[in-house]
């Protein structure tokens, strides 16, 4: 055995744990082999909340070690720590080592090392999801390399999902860890939009490549599951439903209780992002390499991963190839079939989309308006946004802090930049109104990854034209304006629900906003009108990932809309629904939708049969799953808080009667 220098030895057991902003998980991790490991270490990705603090309080010895990704990152750290131990645990801050467990590594460790056959043993672990073990879905039991001899391990350079290389036969223990993550829904979502889209790239780059185990040193469930990610998988149509039947139905996750079923709807899920970015790859390949030639210097990344922050960015709007080829996610046309749109149907598109844009118009208007553009990391945009200003003599930019190119580029093109902290859509908005000093009465509110149409610019200058002959009492002070919702290279004229009005246009000294939900609702003190000219909205122009992350947060405020909206009888919310007032009746159609059980289901035969979506194409049904997807995330997370609330109430009640 070695000798400890400097230090008692215990266990002849050192562990090693990898972290990036783990402050809700670590102290249980440290609590569970800082009293009988010699060494615990801890590899920090630079976390911004008080990981190290909390590791330093446990005697844990900190190494900073910028994000390599996750392989990279934990053979780093097996390569240059001076380790003296004979063997070494590799530990996430999200586990907890049970008793059990920790008494066999002690057994193994004190025996003389090479007295032991094994170069490493696998370690089973229990997800703990809602507060409960996931003893079903698939998930148990669940085999991990995590124990092994010193200098015989190291791990595969795969992006995710990584199995570890071993020198020497392995083994199996009978005790237990713990997954925990207590960061909640939200991250766990994030976190598997991350992996999905790491898993997307490795499933693009092919079945081998440098730095991955060839599939003969692989264990045979390992070699199973990979080869039906990249030989089978891809190929399914519906993907993410099959998931969900295999984990549900074929392998008991009912036996799990709503905590297995919506265990297995989240994660059944996670197949669907993959064959979508796979999609959305494939399209990037051909624009990356004619922007390589035209932009040299700019870099695409699809995802910034565990150890550092910030989500998906993709450096141009994607726009689907005539030939790409079906990857499996839903309605996929088979190869050649441009996206499944035909090309008379591409032509009809392009008339009614001229009608709006007007793009043949000889030159554009310029009405008396200031623009407001708000934004934050919207270097992707922000250009191409200003661009569609050019008619506007008053554009001004509020960033709520970037820490990209935004800034500047805003003001390389003229805009007049401000800054404020943001708190909520509404509040910012409002923000906006008080205290920039705008040139005209009349705003335009624009998001970074919106456009102006000339239908559109012309439509307000009419409109001005007119009110400043109007009497001042009974004009109108704000408009509803339609947006054109951009997805896989087209218009989503069905499945987006064309036209969805929000009030952009308006006097700024009569009209204000409040928040609702993740966005805001206006509050105007005059008579409001409808635009009928749309500006170009594209959702998607920074990429899937970004899309589902910002979405997540979304579902979180939403979740907790849900619970604090006020509640409207079921009569009024569905008599509602037949009011002329299309904001009103998205208002009432939501205060129903939160009673409805099934939402996410409903929302998918929503879109794609009832609005036609299925006439988009195949970029109308992954919309209409996206939205389901949305749906269920917001449905989630409603039900674990009142669950929550419940336990604390009734734990509050037993207390009282103690």
């Amino acid at each position: 055995m070695s000798e400890q220098s400097g230090a008692k030895r215990r266990s002849n057991i050192e562990i090693l744990i990898p972290t990036f902003n783990e402050s809700a998980n670590l102290a249980h991790a440290l609590a569970s082999v800082c009293d009988w490991a010699d060494v615990v270490r801890v590899v920090d990705s630079e976390s911004t909340d008080d990981t190290r603090e909390i590791a330093e309080r446990y005697g844990a010895e900190v190494v900073i070690q910028p994000w390599l990704g996750y392989a990279k990152q934990k053979n780093w750290a097996l390569e240059n720590l001076p380790w003296r131990a004979d063997w070494i645990f590799i530990l996430d801050a999200d586990e907890v080592i049970q008793p059990g467990l920790r008494d066999e590594l002690i057994a193994v460790a004190s025996r003389p090392v090479d007295d032991i056959e094994q170069a490493g043993f696998y370690i089973n672990r229990y997800f703990i999801f809602m507060g409960r073990r996931i003893r079903h879905c698939g998930y148990y039991p669940s085999w991990n390399l995590r124990f092994f001899k010193r200098g015989k391990a190291r791990y595969e350079e795969r992006e995710v999902h990584e199995h570890m290389m071993l020198d020497g036969p392995s083994g199996k223990l009978k005790g237990h860890m713990e997954h925990y993550d207590r960061r909640g829904l939200e991250h766990f979502i994030a976190k598997h939009n991350r992996y999905s889209t790491l898993e997307a790239r490795e499933l693009v780059r092919g079945a081998s490549h440098e730095g991955m185990l060839p599939a003969d040193q692989l264990e045979p469930g390992i070699r199973l599951r990979r080869w039906l990610k990249y030989n089978v998988l891809p190929r399914l149509p519906l993907l993410g439903v099959w998931r969900f039947v295999y984990m549900y139905f074929i392998r008991f996750g009912f036996l799990d209780g709503v905590a297995g079923f919506r265990f297995s709807m989240l994660l059944g899920t996670y197949d669907f992002f993959i064959a979508i970015k796979i999609r959305e790859l494939r399209q990037l390949e051909k624009e990356q390499l004619e922007q390589a030639l035209a932009h040299p210097a700019q870099g695409s990344a699809l995802a910034k991963a565990e150890g550092s922050e910030g989500a998906m960015r993709v450096d141009a709007v994607t726009t689907a190839p005539a030939d790409t080829e079906s990857d499996g996610s839903d309605g996929a046309p088979p190869a050649g079939s441009g996206g499944g749109v035909s090309p008379a149907v591409s032509a009809t598109r392009d008339e009614q989309r001229r009608e709006f844009v007007g793009g043949d118009a000889p030159a554009y208007p310029s009405p008396p308006v200031s623009v407001i553009i708000l934004c934050y990391n919207e270097e992707v945009n922000i250009r191409e946004c200003l661009e569609s200003c050019a008619w506007c003599d008053d554009v001004h930019v509020l960033d709520s802090g970037s820490t990209d190119r935004t800034v500047e580029i805003a003001r390389e093109m003229g805009a007049k930049v401000s800054v404020n902290p943001f708190r909520s859509f509404g509040q910012q908005r409002n923000w906006a109104i008080d205290n920039i000093e705008t040139k005209h009465r009349w705003h335009f509110h624009l998001d970074a990854d919106e456009r102006f149409t000339p239908a559109l610019v012309k439509e307000m200058d009419a409109i001005l034209q007119g009110e400043r002959s109007s009497d001042p009492a009974s004009a109108t002070t704000a408009y509803q304006c339609p947006s054109m919702m951009m997805f896989m290279g087209q218009w989503l004229r069905r499945a987006a629900e064309y036209p969805v009005y929000q009030v952009r246009f308006f006097d700024s000294k009569m009209c204000r906003y409040e928040d609702y939900g993740h966005g805001q609702r206006e509050v105007n003190r005059g008579h409001t009108g409808v635009l009928k000219m749309p500006y170009l909205h594209y959702n998607f122009s920074k990429g899937i990932e970004e899309w589902f992350d910002k979405h997540n947060r979304y579902s979180t405020l939403e979740s907790s809309q849900a619970e604090h909206e006020p509640q409207i009888s079921l009569t009024r919310a569905l008599l509602g629904l037949f009011t002329p007032d299309k904001i009103k009746r998205r208002r009432h159609l939501k205060a129903l939708s939160y009673r409805m059980p099934a939402k996410a289901t409903l929302m998918y035969m929503y879109i794609v049969v009832l609005r036609r979506g299925f006439m988009d194409g195949s970029a109308g049904v992954n919309y209409a799953r996206m939205r389901s997807i949305y749906e269920a995330m917001i449905s989630v997370k409603s039900a674990v808080s009142q669950a929550e609330k419940k336990q604390k109430r009734n734990a509050a009640g037993g207390d009282l009667r103690s």
